[in-house]
């Protein structure tokens, strides 16, 4: 029976399953990737993703990535890793679970954290399934350290903000980049607008009722359009994508980011 690391997605916690042993551990998921670098012991932690090599769409550290193994989740490097433990996003295909279980490793998913509680919950049980729940904590107190360090002062209100990806996509209000954004001192303008995630702005609409700021995230026409220029009370700052789309260690440069683009306003 899978369970899911992430809120309320399994009555069972790696915390209540983690064998005595500390497992060995490849993960096939981003996200998982960066967390697991940070709880797990030297020699536990087998295999990265193959996305985590690529410092274009990492979220992790170039350096500490290049320090372990990828793989792009094939069958046959799994078996050649012979882990006790496999982490995976939540799309892993039955055949390739009861595969996995036939070999006798374990596997476990990782859902998509839209806040920082979520986060913070992620992070206990991946530390816990390492068996290293100090490490765990310690990373989550470097997060709150940060998130304490970017959060404007008490009563300010939101500053209308705009994350603006290429195509005009826009990030709904149950995100993780929404919660991040509250936590700053920003307001979601496209949530304002009953905008969802994924949904798209267009630069015409961004024109008639500009926000406060775009943070611009990722190359694209519109994002650099010269009538953007005319915007006089509107601010633009760029957003690395990369600091978008997972939680765990990648809340730090994420909260230290958007408290500069605040501050500088």
């Amino acid at each position: 029976m899978l369970c899911t690391l992430a809120l309320a997605a399994c009555t069972q916690t790696p915390a209540q399953t983690a064998p005595r042993a500390a497992p060995t551990i490849v993960s096939l998921n981003p996200c998982a990737d960066a967390i697991l670098a940070e709880v797990t012991a030297p020699g536990q932690l087998l295999a990265l993703s193959h996305y985590s090599a690529d410092p274009r769409a990492s979220s992790m550290d170039p350096a500490t990535a290049r320090r372990y193994p990828t793989t792009r989740g094939t069958l046959e490097e799994i078996i050649a890793l012979r882990p006790d433990v496999i982490v995976d996003g939540t799309f892993v295909p039955p055949a390739t679970a009861s595969a996995y279980q036939r070999l006798g490793m374990r596997l476990e998913t990782l859902g998509i954290a839209s806040t920082v509680e979520q986060s913070r919950t992620q992070i206990r049980a991946l530390a816990a399934l390492a068996g290293n729940p100090a490490k765990g904590e310690a990373l989550i107190q470097r997060i709150d350290t940060a998130l304490a360090a970017a959060a404007p002062n008490p009563g300010t209100k939101g500053v209308p903000a705009l994350v603006w990806e290429p195509g005009g996509i826009v990030p709904g209000d149950g995100t993780l980049i929404a919660d991040l954004l509250r936590r700053t001192g920003f307001a979601n303008f496209a949530a304002a607008r009953g905008l969802g995630q994924a949904d798209q702005l267009p630069l015409e609409r961004v024109m008639a009722d500009p926000p406060r700021v775009i943070l611009t995230a990722g190359p694209d026409r519109a994002l650099s359009h010269p009538a953007l220029a005319h915007l006089t009370g509107t601010a633009r700052a760029p957003l690395d994508p990369r600091l978008l789309y997972c939680a765990g260690p990648t809340i730090i440069p994420a909260a230290k980011r958007l408290a500069q683009v605040r501050r500088a306003l």
